[in-house]
């Protein structure tokens, strides 16, 4: 245990701990050594490559779709706590409810689809509740593809994953390398009004002779959130957190590379599903900083990863990748939910007027819930990339993957099912000319499903469904500096698992097809400016009634936006990262002219600013200044996704972050030191950061002051 609620771990006590971990981890006794600081530099937010959008190595701008990245040091800039809290800052991609207890935990809407599961290096979904809890200390960087993207890496079926249509998180985890030694440590100490966080990490790379490294990345993080201290839950434990990543790498031949990546975490944590809103604050008489549950509720994870690979230069120009991943997941939850009223009843018309429950009490709760789930996820493929130059100056990457996923959980979260499938794809560069065209074949398999309707319990075991999903695009940079793209892709996810109360199955897959088209300019040598607008139409979406059977298969719904970006560095010492999304969503089974048609299912104006500046000389040389803005737009609490009344909605929300790097040879000390500074949420903005349901709407932090310390040895 870290620390209690009643005590709070010294931050020295807390730094000791992480690096006695590691020196055990190495049989060697910690020793800082000499600590190199390269805080002092600029950080860099656009990156030369990015991976997840081609699965080949290409520039982003050379890219007839959007890739957004978020690099590692912008992750490290911002100290992020997990996968969630990184990803508010990429515009258009909303959380959907930060507890175990939602239906899809850990998965992300993107341009206003929804059901994005995230995956490890593109390829390998990581499954029901991980997404949750990835420290993003361990992560080198975060790719999200935008559009349709089962057309490369596979549709998952609905039964664990009911969407994806809108692109895909891809995490790729920091791994061994043959760069030489290299250790860094940090540590980062939080506080704020009820609330207190400190978090310790240690990342060594440590080389085995000259063609061999290991490296070992660790977290431990504790943290009380405000609710802890407020309300019902008044008393409860704080939040205990750890994981380490072991790696390696060997150079096995000229020819041949070996190595594997894990990871293993462990949380426990207060239970916490968030408060009923109405008209932008807390209703049912909560307040900001309370929650429905009692002290002893609590959800805890624990999970394993191991994913070896392979490199294997066949000859110049081809590359055959094999990898594989086995990822075993376990988690518990006991949570007293918030009180609900299902729509249309006298009930939730007198909560909708007056923000009151009729029986009038404050803390009134839909009763007690406890979970449980073991999750197995299985991934395996083989990547077979062929680049030949031809004449005329013509190049070209054949890619052709197949790949093997299996995935299964106990608890009611997840029918066995298996998919086979297999990714062809060409991308042909001549010039100033980039043409991509791809094919993905997905079967399904399942090997039983059980389900409660009407009927009670109902077993369909030999479930089988086929899917084909293409793309194609195209980018032209007719000058220098100024890119045209566009493209058109499909996914297509047949519907495993889902029945109508008579039994009966669906006769086809979902469809989501995106029309894409924009122009990117590079105003100086290393910024980009991207604008790109989009359609994505849905077809033949499962609709629900309020008990949650599935009445037919007719939903239709649209998603269109526009989405700006710029990227990379204004100078020498000043970067940006500044992105803008616009999304408007149709539910176009709702009758036109009847509120839900055309509602903000999701903020319809999202807007994320940060940008960093690297004082050259003088003083403060070396400091490092950084500041970020976030904006979301009004929008409404919903049930099951669909419009449920005027006055369930959440407000516009700013929040203001300020941070400093300091390195110690500016206060006449030594240069081997980095103090970092920073303010979340400057303006103490009162804000919902995410919801699962109206009565389930999870508050943002309030204002806290950072202090940290960096330093690489």
């Amino acid at each position: 245990m870290i620390a209690s609620h009643s005590s709070r771990l010294p931050v020295a006590a807390l730094a000791a701990a992480v690096l006695s971990a590691a020196a055990a981890e190495t049989n060697e006794v910690a020793d800082l050594g000499t600590v190199l600081v390269e805080g002092g530099a600029l950080s860099r937010y656009r990156p030369e490559t990015v991976n997840s959008g081609a699965f080949i190595d290409l520039p982003p701008e050379k890219l007839p779709m959007v890739v957004d990245t978020l690099t590692s040091d912008f992750i490290r800039e911002h100290n992020p706590t997990d996968l969630h809290d990184l990803l508010r800052y990429v515009p258009g991609i909303e959380t959907g409810g930060k507890s175990l207890l939602v239906r899809s935990p850990g998965q992300f809407s993107i341009r206003g689809m929804g059901g994005t599961e995230p995956a490890f290096d593109g390829v390998a979904p990581i499954g029901r509740g991980p997404g949750l809890f990835m420290d993003t200390f361990l992560m080198d960087r975060i790719e999200i593809a935008k559009g349709p993207i089962a057309s490369l890496a596979g549709g998952a079926g609905a039964a664990q994953n009911a969407s994806g249509a809108g692109g895909s998180v891809n995490m790729y985890l920091k791994g061994a390398n043959l760069d030489g030694d290299r250790r860094e440590f940090q540590e980062n100490t939080s506080v704020g009004r009820d609330t207190v966080r400190q978090r310790a990490m240690l990342d060594a790379n440590e080389m085995a002779g000259g063609d061999a490294a290991f490296r070992v990345v660790a977290t431990a993080d504790y943290y009380e959130p405000p609710y802890v201290d407020n309300g019902s839950q008044k008393g409860g434990d704080g939040r205990e957190s750890y994981a380490v990543a072991p790696s390696a790498i060997w150079a096995a031949g000229d020819d041949l590379t070996l190595g594997f990546k894990s990871l293993f975490q462990y949380v426990d944590q207060p239970g916490y599903i968030g408060v009923p809103v109405w008209k932008g604050k807390p209703g049912a008489g909560y307040g900001w900083r309370e929650s429905s549950c009692r002290p002893s509720d609590r959800s805890s994870y624990r999970s394993a990863l191991f994913a070896p690979w392979a490199d294997w230069r066949v000859k110049d120009g081809w590359l055959v990748k094999f990898g594989a991943s086995a990822m075993v997941s376990e988690w518990d939850q006991t949570t007293r939910e918030p009180y609900a009223a299902m729509p249309g009843t006298p009930e939730f018309l007198e909560y909708c007027r007056t923000g009151r429950w009729s029986s009038g009490e404050k803390y009134m709760t839909s009763g007690f819930s406890r979970s449980s789930s073991v999750s197995h996820n299985y991934t395996v493929y083989v990547r077979s990339v062929c680049e030949t130059e031809l004449a005329g100056g013509l190049e070209n990457a054949f890619l052709v993957q197949p790949d093997y996923n299996y995935r299964s959980a106990t608890g009611g979260f997840g029918t066995p099912t298996s998919r086979w499938g297999a990714t062809v794809q060409d991308v042909a560069t001549w010039e100033a000319l980039t043409l991509l065209a791809g094919l993905r074949y997905d079967y399904f398999d399942q090997d039983g499903y059980a389900s409660v309707g009407r009927e009670g319990t109902v077993r369909y075991p030999g479930i089988s469904a086929e899917a084909l999903s293409p793309r194609a695009g195209i980018a032209l940079e007719p000058v220098d500096g100024f890119v045209l793209f566009g493209n058109v892709s499909q996914t297509r996810t047949p519907m495993l698992g889902l029945r109508c109360a008579d039994g009966s199955t669906p006769d086809e897959s979902w469809r989501a097809t995106q029309y894409e088209g924009g122009v990117r300019v590079r105003p100086v040598d290393k910024l980009w400016l991207t604008v790109s607008g989009y359609r994505i139409d849905q077809e033949h979406v499962p609709e629900f009634d309020n008990a949650g059977i599935v009445l037919d298969y007719d939903g239709r719904n649209a998603s269109e936006g526009a989405e700006v970006s710029l990227t990379g560095d204004i100078t020498d010492d000043w970067t940006v990262m500044a992105m803008y999304s616009r999304n408007r969503y149709t539910d176009k089974t709702v009758p036109r002219g009847k509120k839900g048609r055309d509602f903000e299912r999701y903020p319809a104006d999202t807007l994320s600013l940060n940008t960093s500046y690297h004082i050259p000389g003088g003083m403060l040389e070396d400091v490092v200044l950084g500041f970020g803005w976030r904006f979301r737009s009004k929008s409404y609490a919903t049930m099951r996704g669909a419009f449920t009344d005027e006055n369930l909605c959440f407000d516009p929300s700013s929040v203001f972050d300020v941070n400093a790097s300091v390195p110690f040879s500016v206060l006449g000390g030594s240069k081997d030191w980095m103090l970092t500074l920073g303010i979340r949420n400057l303006f103490n903005e009162k804000y919902f950061e995410s919801a699962r349901h109206y009565y389930e709407c999870l508050v943002g932090e309030p204002r806290t002051f950072e202090l940290g310390l960096r330093g690489t040895f």
